[in-house]
């Protein structure tokens, strides 16, 4: 597994939560009264807030950093936003429907599950590399001097 893997999955969640927001928005499968802002501050049904995908945003570009201490926090605030946002999708599974009709409904979980998926695919790839990169800085630093 490289950077690079978990660069496209974090481009997937970031642009899960774009493009949900936004189709939300146009589906109307957000609770009845709820206003806009609601998305910036507080996510809407399927997705996360926006402020929290730009933090992401900036987080996935500091992964591009060739320090490797920038680019290792970037991804564990990817990771950390993946593991959050696939809580508050598996969450989302226990609620019960917020006033939207049925079907509507049906398309909310459905798309709960697949933010899970990715959400978990994210986190679960972050770890991982952190831990290669851990092992490895630690192999270099036990290597005995010539």
């Amino acid at each position: 597994m490289t950077i690079n893997h978990f660069r496209v999955a974090a481009g997937m969640l970031i642009g899960y939560n774009i493009l949900g927001t936004i189709l939300t928005w146009a589906a109307h499968l957000q609770r009845p009264g709820v206003g806009a802002a609601n998305a910036i501050t507080g996510g809407t049904q399927f997705t996360g807030p926006l402020v929290l995908v730009a933090l992401a945003c900036a987080a996935l570009a500091l992964t591009f950093s060739s320090r490797r201490r920038v680019a290792g926090t970037g991804v564990f605030l990817v990771s950390l936003f993946g593991a959050g946002f696939a809580i508050g999708e598996i969450s989302e599974l226990f609620q019960h429907n917020v006033g939207i009709s049925g079907g509507r409904w049906d398309v909310v979980l459905a798309g709960s599950v697949l933010g899970a998926v990715i959400g978990i695919t994210c986190a679960v790839l972050g770890a991982a590399l952190v831990l290669a990169q851990r092992r490895v800085s630690r192999r270099v630093g036990s290597a005995p001097a010539a």
